[in-house]
């Protein structure tokens, strides 16, 4: 049995497909972007490798996701040590 990796969402986040290979994943998520009544923009997901494509009609966008950092957690403290929180930086 072969896994559905990439899953298609509409603009408003609605699931609307899954496939186990990205090439059509992609073709189909181009088609589907030109359809009339499709929120747009088409986003097919790859967990595993934790992208994400953003398909218009005519162009799309990859995403690479960024990395997870955990600050803490949550429960009894004597259970999961608690992360020290970090500052925020800003840079303009």
């Amino acid at each position: 049995m072969a896994t559905r990796r990439f899953q298609v969402y509409d603009g408003d986040g609605e699931l609307v497909a899954t496939f186990p290979e990205w090439e059509a994943a992609h073709s189909w998520a181009h088609r589907r972007a030109c359809e009339a009544g499709t929120r747009t923009p088409v986003q097919v997901e790859d967990r595993l490798e934790r992208r994400t494509w953003t398909i218009e009609a005519d162009k799309c966008r990859l995403t690479v996701w960024r990395r997870r950092v955990e600050y803490g957690y949550c429960g009894r403290p004597e259970a999961r040590p608690v992360a020290a929180g970090r500052k925020h930086v800003y840079v303009s």
